[in-house]
């Protein structure tokens, strides 16, 4: 079974999208910030990471920066974010990014998305 990471400090959020992947056949480790996902990252050593852009304590381009100096840097990241300038994209994708979801998005575009990215 294919794990996620998805990290949000939007609760509701977060927890619908770890709800929808769960009832789809995931295994969803849910982080509130940054921080807290860098440790997850090591606990749980995810097949993908499902991170926001603007957070608390460490943003996701912050989050980034660290996860590519890491042992875990093959763990792919896909950005989800409210933040629609190409200067944004270009940044994340910069840092390492491998995908850039826009808010609002429907589930199927983003398990679209996580699946291109994930060899079963």
């Amino acid at each position: 079974m294919k794990k996620l990471l998805i990290i949000d400090d939007e609760t509701k959020l977060r927890e619908t999208i770890a709800e929808l992947f769960s009832f789809t056949g995931y295994n969803v480790i849910e982080a509130q910030d940054g921080m807290e996902g860098l440790e997850k990252v090591k606990q749980h050593n995810p097949s993908l990471i499902i991170c926001d852009l603007m957070m608390p304590k460490l943003d996701g381009y912050g989050f980034l920066k660290k996860h590519k100096k890491s042992t875990h840097a093959g763990i792919p990241v896909l950005l989800l974010t409210a933040k629609i300038e190409p200067a944004d994209e270009l940044m994340g994708i910069s840092l390492g990014a491998k995908g850039y979801v826009r808010k609002p998005f429907t589930f199927k575009e983003l398990k679209n998305i996580v699946e291109e990215h994930l060899t079963f």
